[in-house]
């Protein structure tokens, strides 16, 4: 199967489809961050420690990292309808169990449910999504998914958190379990049978992960995520060393959210025009973008701008880099690679958060972090200068008539 493929036959997403995709990227993304905003009222409520209630985080997330690659390669034979509604029965059982959760051990379970469940429902929308777009509106249509878990963090999160708080923490998960209710009947209507094969099933697929461009966009993407959540992880900190009050912080939060996402929709517009091209544009400005925030980040004003353009630069990076990961993989096992970058996602972003708070813990001033992140954007700058490199030459080797890059990635 040819890169091609990703696109043949059915050209454009309908809307109501793509409504789905993005709201159940919302319910998602929402889920995997609510704990953060519940601690002090879960610990109350189970009779447990701050940091006992902190491993639901680490669960969900932990569970995703290893669980996504390993459905990945199980599921690779199972068409993507099918995978998208187990993945979202199986998400909303335990999205409910949480919400009548007796324990903290059945919570953990709920969470462990979940976080397993994640990687399939993302990808399996990614692909249909890939597969049904225009061949020049790939980068939009992902940039619409990677789009419902920006705004999840920037709106709900708060929302799930102002619930907890009007009507208890039941109420935050049972908001999760209604949007992917919602999800899945318009997923059950609309959601094509699109039974093509994707690639290799089984162990053959892992041949995957030996192909230059994927493992390069993974290694990116680990990268990328390491170096701007070096100081978006610490965004409050961050604010606050300024001298911003605390009751300002979160109005001004929402400033860098809505940077974030306006990121994310020019990345996707970027990703059309050249998905080469737009990695590098994003991924150099986001390393620039860092280096500001060092320099300007003293003052208050400063800060919320170093921060905002941080975001806004960081969220352009999602679309491309997803896109690239999949029509690289395209033929081979897309699914499992996405899978993959998904878990170098998440594990760039643990290792952000550990160093991070390894550094500020050791007494480095929090308006120093956005220069530990630079580093690690100059070498994916760099990565990706090579891989350019690398195919040219690869392209000149074989002919104008035998390059691997489709249109979209020149």
């Amino acid at each position: 199967m040819s890169a091609e493929n990703l696109s043949d036959r059915v050209v454009g997403v309908p809307r109501l489809l793509s409504f789905a995709f993005v709201l159940g990227a919302f319910a998602l993304g929402t889920s995997e961050n609510l704990i953060a905003g519940l601690v002090p009222r879960l610990s109350q409520e189970f009779g447990v420690s701050v940091s006992q209630i902190g491993l639901l985080v680490t669960a969900y997330a932990g569970t995703a990292v290893i669980a996504g690659p390993v459905l990945a390669l199980l599921t690779a034979r199972m068409p993507l309808r099918r995978l998208s509604l187990i993945a979202m029965v199986l998400y909303t059982a335990g999205t409910m169990l949480a919400v009548f959760a007796p324990s903290y051990g059945a919570l953990m379970i709920a969470r462990i449910v979940t976080g397993a469940m994640h990687t399939p429902v993302l990808v399996a929308f990614m692909l249909t999504a890939l597969r049904m777009a225009s061949p020049g509106e790939r980068g939009r249509t992902v940039g619409r998914i990677t789009l419902g878990l920006g705004v999840a963090t920037v709106i709900g999160v708060p929302v799930g958190n102002a619930l907890s708080e009007k009507l208890g923490w039941q109420w935050a998960f049972s908001l999760v379990a209604a949007l992917i209710v919602i999800t899945l009947l318009i997923a059950l209507a609309v959601f094509p049978d699109d039974r093509k094969p994707r690639g290799e099933a089984g162990w053959r697929s892992l041949r995957v992960l030996s192909k230059g461009p994927v493992l390069i966009g993974i290694a990116i993407t680990a990268l990328a995520g390491l170096g701007a959540m070096i100081l978006l992880a610490f965004a409050v900190p961050f604010l606050t060393s300024t001298g911003i009050e605390d009751r300002f912080v979160a109005p001004l939060l929402l400033i860098y959210g809505a940077a974030c996402l306006a990121g994310n929709v020019v990345g996707g517009r970027l990703a059309d025009r050249g998905l080469h091209r737009a990695l590098m544009v994003t991924l150099t400005s986001t390393g620039i973008a860092l280096l500001i925030a060092g320099i300007v980040g003293h003052s208050p004003v400063g800060a919320v701008v170093g921060l905002s353009l941080v975001g806004f630069t960081y969220f352009t990076t999602f679309p491309p880099l997803n896109t690239w990961i999949a029509t690289s993989a395209d033929g081979i096992a897309p699914g499992l690679a996405l899978a993959v970058n998904s878990s170098a996602f998440n594990i760039g972003i643990a290792v952000a958060g550990g160093l991070g708070g390894a550094v500020l813990t050791a007494g480095l001033e929090a308006t120093k972090l956005p220069y530990l992140g630079a580093g690690a954007l100059a070498t994916g700058v760099m990565i990706s200068i090579m891989l350019r490199a690398s195919q040219r030459r690869s392209a000149g080797m074989s002919g104008p008539g035998h390059s691997t890059l489709t249109g979209a990635q020149r």
